[in-house]
């Protein structure tokens, strides 16, 4: 049976000991990465820190456009030199980080995650892969340091887990310690029916047409095995193309009947091309170790990378990579 390993005591010295940090996540922050970055928040705040979230965003989704003014989106010379300590949530390598990564080099970093693939980095990790989010290994920061966990704190921890777990759906047998954990959550106050409508409602009829146009624009490779599908630039004309449908569009291609592996890209400005990656619970290819070749990070089932390379070159790159990982 799994448990969570005991948190280093230099981790708990260090955030006992110092009195002002910047909490960071990666960039294109999601659900589990937003809910660690303000449950580390609270938690500091609780102990009587002074703390700064920064975050590279963008903050562009709807259902975060709210939280920009909270996060630092540079680090000024100011605070550097003040020596606060960095915790780094969510990340699996100093990249995901964009430009806030050559802004706290040299600053003593502590490293909250849960990937499994990436760059091991910073001064004191605690990365334990089998955790099914972030949030859940920020709720063991809460415990071993005492720190009572509020309603509110409690809707940020579940609503992390949530969105990296699928909603319950990506949890394998033996796993019954996160389930206690989110049982813990909903005791203290947390609706899962709230945190299901907050995933999954609240879209707007042009993130519909636009999730359809994706679908639609789908094609299907080796026998059915790959299924890929592209954002472009000039959507942003035709389409809302601010709130990700990449989930959504996960879910329906993995429901198609032999599909292992899903590859979806997003052109970006500058020439840069954003890939995410998912794979079947059947498939034996690792996305996590692929999106690492490509300069990304993140699990066996899902990861991410954002490529310096035009979107038609990065695509033809990825499926033919994809076709020698389904051929061995």
């Amino acid at each position: 049976m799994f448990s969570y390993p005991p948190i280093d005591e230099q981790i708990l010295d260090l955030i006992r000991s110092r009195d002002e940090f910047i909490v960071l996540g990666h960039i294109s922050p999601d659900g589990d990465c937003l809910s660690s970055q303000m449950a580390m928040n609270s938690l500091l705040l609780k102990m009587g820190k002074t703390v700064h979230m920064a975050n590279a965003g963008p903050f562009d989704r709807s259902e975060i456009s709210h939280l920009r003014a909270d996060f630092l989106s540079h680090i000024d010379k100011e605070l550097y030199d003040r020596s606060p300590i960095a915790v780094v949530v969510d990340c699996s390598s100093p990249e995901r980080l964009g430009h806030l990564a050559q802004e706290i080099e040299g600053l003593v970093t502590i490293i909250f995650d849960h990937h499994s693939s990436g760059e091991l980095f910073g001064t004191h990790r605690y990365i334990v892969h089998r955790s099914v989010s972030t949030t859940l290994i920020i709720m063991q920061l809460y415990k071993a340091l005492d720190v009572e966990i509020s309603q509110e704190i409690a809707e940020h921890l579940f609503f992390g887990f949530a969105t990296d777990s699928g909603f319950f759906r990506f949890i394998n047998a033996y796993r019954g310690e996160t389930l206690r954990l989110a049982a813990e959550l909903v005791d203290l106050g947390v609706s899962p029916n709230t945190m299901a409508d907050r995933m999954t409602g609240g879209k707007s009829l042009g993130y519909v047409k636009y999730l359809g146009k994706l679908i639609d624009r789908s094609e299907s490779h080796f026998d059915g095995r790959l299924m890929v599908s592209s954002s472009c630039l000039s959507d942003r004309d035709a389409f809302i193309t601010t709130d990700k449908p990449s989930d959504s569009l996960y879910a329906m291609l993995l429901s198609v009947q032999g599909v292992e592996v899903v590859l979806f890209f997003k052109e970006l400005e500058g020439g840069k091309t954003e890939v995410g990656f998912r794979s079947s619970h059947q498939s034996t290819i690792d996305v996590g170790a692929l999106a690492e070749r490509f300069g990304g990070g993140g699990h066996k089932k899902a990861a991410g990378a954002t490529v310096q390379n035009d979107i038609k070159v990065v695509r033809q790159q990825l499926i033919d990579a994809v076709g020698e990982l389904l051929s061995e």
